[in-house]
């Protein structure tokens, strides 16, 4: 099962991983900003699934192997902390 944890400090996207038909996506810490859990099919062209401006819990299915990021598109302060797997 693919895991990808880190921090986020500015604007920009998160390498993209690769997850099964589940995910788990887990925010914490946040300070302020938005991020954006993205999914792409092809690795080109991405879409935002829903968008996060507090600390958040989300499980979710995809009917594919699709590979997903976190993209801060708005950033203020803080040090938003993430864990995402499948």
């Amino acid at each position: 099962m693919p895991v990808q944890t880190g921090t986020i400090t500015a604007t920009g996207q998160t390498t993209p991983v690769t997850l099964g038909t589940k995910f788990n996506l887990s925010l914490w810490d946040f300070g302020a900003a938005t991020i954006a859990l993205e999914r792409s099919f092809d690795g080109l062209n991405w879409g935002s699934v829903e968008a996060f401006t507090a600390n958040a819990e989300k499980i979710g299915e995809s009917h594919e192997r699709a590979q997903y990021r976190l993209n801060c598109t708005a950033y203020t302060s803080g040090t938003i902390a993430y864990r995402i797997s499948g």
